[in-house]
């Protein structure tokens, strides 16, 4: 595991002396990443560098790896699972090894391969690969992106790295604020790859390959995103033969290691999975982590207890207070995110990485498993919403005046119920296509055009492959989760979160061959009851206390609002007003109402929910914060 970066210029020899010193200032802001061991290549066209957290072949890895005629060199960030197996087969065609570590297989597959190498990898990872003779760059990132790369390219030169605050120690990145980009993250917190909200910055999308050679650039994909249903797969036991021995095999992969792993343990149905599984292959106790919350809404922490007992793991728990924002753990957020970053759960996700980081080096985590298995209550609501759609849109209007009447009834008990049938109804109105951008929705598309002056209709969200239109809509919305929602956000928080604390984090849930045997589940073994992630309850119904999955899901989030103490109150007020970076640039009633209602509302109401308005100011307080942070021009 490590941090990558570089400058290329293939076009014409610049003075390597100057981009050397930019690239040591880039690999010096990434050593978080990799605290064990630096490495650095340069020549008159390339200066690539990396960072190193040792975890297979402690002694023998260091990077950067070349090929034995020392013309393919590689820089390399994550772990490739099935490296031995790769590792034996080149050796029958003749290619010789001096480590043992996985990067060294990455040149001798480009040696035999070339991009066809891609699809053989079963790992997380991003690396920069250096064919000198041929004069050619190839940049790859995994399948799903659970390891991140960033790129600036001006048809000249090509700079790279892990993250943002490391890209832009080359002082040639131009800072300046991405507009098309921004209306995406005030609706739904998110951008889409390839855009950040740097104009001039892109992130190399999951399953892409970036070639640049002296006559042509390219972006391509090797992976995409397909579901194939297995009609053959009629009965449950068929399904249980089919997923198991790939979910266990799954775990086995990544267990590979040369220093201690655990694992993070919330109580959920995906990280108990890992655990017993984990335990179950293992001769010794694995060490297990929960974050403990003193709310207990959102404590899940004993059931966590009930597995670790179950299956006797070492296991640590860590308490998370509910009144302890610090304003430093916001800077931390968007310093090492680069990127203004709404989920709020990165803050538990810091501190738990933090904690486990002084016991081991590597932890599997259960992040992937809804998106696979059909996890989320989202994918129901969206199927309830086309059912809704079925129902004559002037009764659907008249529902939802009598709901908003309702709203204002004072004697109304559940105010949830009809908060959520009202915009159940209002999300009813959208085209098939948008309804998952609108169940995704922090401001709605009428706030956002208002916001910004403009009609937005977020095309980059609204493309499906063609194959998809073949498959259901729980299909659809899953593919949505696991294209946009899963590498944006997820999977950027476990990485920047944990890389922070130099700890690896692995996700056995996105194994390739795993993937591939869920998408072709037929729908009724993911969702059955009102319950997702039914195969995986029956695969695990043995090996897991029955609390696990009898217990509603409650994620990993935090009662945002109960974190709003003077310290961020004060931060908020700064950021919105007194010190605001893009002075001017919003209107200040948008301001005031956002700062207001985040900050007053400390429970749901039949308009809003408590979640929303917290997260509404906390989306504008990082936004602003990033502004403030990286010095992003307008």
């Amino acid at each position: 595991m490590c941090g990558i970066c570089g400058i290329i210029n293939l076009q014409h020899k610049t003075s390597e002396k100057t981009r050397k010193q930019s690239v040591e200032k880039m690999n010096a802001a990434l050593l978080h990443r990799g605290p064990d061991e630096a490495g650095l290549f340069s020549d008159e066209w390339v200066t690539m560098a990396m960072r190193r957290l040792s975890i297979i072949d402690l002694t023998g890895g260091t990077q950067p790896i070349f090929n034995e005629t020392g013309d393919i060199g590689v820089v390399f960030n994550g772990e490739i699972y099935n490296y031995e197996a790769l590792k034996a087969d080149l050796l029958t065609k003749g290619h010789h090894f001096k480590t043992q570590s996985d990067t060294e297989v990455l040149v001798h597959l480009y040696e035999e391969y070339r991009t066809d190498m891609l699809p053989k990898l079963k790992g997380m990872f991003a690396f920069c690969l250096y064919d000198i003779k041929q004069k050619n760059i190839l940049l790859a990132r995994d399948r799903f992106g659970e390891k991140p790369l960033f790129y600036h390219w001006d048809e000249q030169r090509l700079s790279f790295s892990s993250e943002i605050k490391s890209l832009l120690c080359d002082t040639s990145v131009p800072r300046k604020l991405n507009h098309a980009a921004l209306p995406y993250y005030l609706r739904t917190s998110l951008v889409p790859e390839p855009m950040t909200l740097f104009a001039d910055i892109k992130s190399l999308p999951p399953g892409h390959y970036l070639q640049w050679n002296t006559s042509r650039f390219e972006v391509k994909p090797y992976f995409k995103i397909e579901y194939k249903i297995n009609k053959d797969i009629q009965k449950e036991e068929d399904a249980i033969a089919f997923i198991k021995p790939k979910l266990e095999r799954a775990v086995q992969r990544q267990r590979v290691s040369d220093v201690p792993l655990g694992a993070f343990l919330s109580g959920g149905i995906d990280s108990s999975t890992v655990v017993a599984l984990l335990q179950k292959q293992s001769s010794q106790r694995i060490q297990t982590f929960n974050v403990r919350f003193e709310d207990e809404a959102y404590n899940e922490s004993p059931i966590a207890r009930k597995v670790a007992d179950y299956w006797n793991t070492e296991h640590h728990e860590i308490v998370v207070p509910n009144y302890d924002f610090d304003e430093d753990i916001f800077w931390t957020i968007i310093n090492h995110v680069g990127l203004p970053f709404r989920d709020s759960s990165a803050i538990p996700t810091f501190l738990i990485s933090k904690a486990i980081r002084q016991h081991v080096k590597v932890a599997l985590s259960g992040d992937g498993g809804d998106e696979l298995f059909g996890g989320y209550s989202l994918f129901q609501w969206h199927e309830k919403i086309l059912k809704l759609q079925t129902i004559p849109k002037p009764l659907r209007v008249l529902g939802s005046k009598g709901l908003q009447f309702a709203q204002h009834v004072p004697m109304l008990k559940d105010v949830s119920k009809v908060r959520q049938l009202q915009r159940a109804l209002r999300t009813s109105f959208e085209e098939k296509i948008a309804i998952p951008i609108a169940l995704n929705a922090f401001f709605s598309s009428e706030e956002v055009n208002e916001i910004l002056s403009g009609t937005y209709t977020y095309p980059a969200l609204r493309t499906y492959p063609e194959s998809l239109q073949k498959n259901s809509a729980l299909r659809r919305i899953m593919y949505y989760r696991s294209a946009h929602t899963l590498p944006a956000n997820m999977l950027v928080k476990v990485d920047r979160m944990s890389m922070a604390n130099s700890l690896e984090v692995r996700a056995p849930f996105l194994d390739p061959d795993l993937f591939d045997a869920a998408a072709q589940l037929p729908d009724k073994f993911l969702i059955q009851n009102g319950k997702g992630k039914h195969i995986i309850r029956e695969i695990m119904k043995d090996d897991l206390p029955a609390e696990v999955f009898n217990h509603p899901k409650k994620g990993f989030g935090i009662p945002l609002y109960k974190y709003q103490n003077e310290a961020f109150q004060k931060l908020a007020k700064q950021l919105l007003f007194d010190d605001n970076p893009w002075e001017g640039f919003f209107q200040h009633e948008f301001l005031e109402t956002t700062y207001h209602e985040g900050l007053q509302h400390q429970k749901s109401t039949a308009q809003m929910s408590v979640f929303q308005s917290a997260h509404r100011l906390w989306m504008l307080m990082q936004l602003l914060g990033w502004a403030k942070a990286f010095k992003v021009e307008l």
